[in-house]
């Protein structure tokens, strides 16, 4: 698993090598139409179902980031929470690392700054769920964790001095109850740093 803005595994937080064991992860799309790339900051109401999964996806981006700071920052909040925002073998990975920092007794100070979300594409192909055939959003992330630090029980800092303070990762973002829920079903199913990136904190 490669380390998401730090040089330890503090904060890893990318596509792990388990699966939920309940759903499969996602099929990669293969070329389909999708709204062009946008930040939806400004973005007028959807209208189409594409614009409606866009704009779901980068909503649950950030809540996922919201949800995965209220962890670290407090030991006595559920994992469950995690199922709100992350599915399959997102899902897993922050489960397992979650654990092990509770288990190590560490606690994060300070919150993720999402800097930029920008959905590449969207494939809303539902034809076999089972199988991975779902509806998913490809959404490209700008982080800053400038003003995070990891500390142990006795309060001193676990991070590398060399951990990178911003960066970028790319999720997708799948839906496996569109069928009953197109809007609020969405979830992160797997993630990816971008070594190259026009990121700036």
């Amino acid at each position: 698993m490669k380390a998401w803005a730090t040089g330890t595994v503090v904060l890893a937080a990318l596509s792990g090598c388990a699966s939920s064991g309940s759903s499969a992860d996602p099929s990669p799309p293969a070329t389909t139409a999708a709204p062009s790339p946008t930040t939806t900051s400004s973005s007028p109401s959807p209208t189409s179902a594409s614009e409606v999964a866009a704009t779901a996806a980068e909503d649950v981006v950030r809540r996922y980031f919201a949800v995965l700071d209220g962890l670290r920052q407090d030991s006595t909040k559920a994992l469950a929470q995690l199922s709100s925002v992350a599915t399959s073998t997102q899902l897993a990975a922050q489960k397992r690392l979650l654990t092990a920092e509770r288990s190590q007794k560490l606690r994060q100070v300070g919150d993720t700054k999402v800097v930029d979300v920008t959905v590449q594409s969207v494939n809303l192909d539902n034809s076999d769920p089972s199988a991975g055939k779902v509806p998913t959003a490809t959404v490209d992330v700008c982080w800053d964790v400038s003003d995070v630090d990891i500390i142990d029980k006795g309060g001193k800092s676990v991070v590398s001095p060399n951990r990178a303070s911003a960066g970028a990762t790319r999720y997708t973002v799948a839906n496996y109850h569109w069928s009953d829920n197109p809007s609020a079903g969405w979830r992160i199913a797997t993630g990816q740093d971008l070594k190259h990136s026009t990121c700036v904190s």
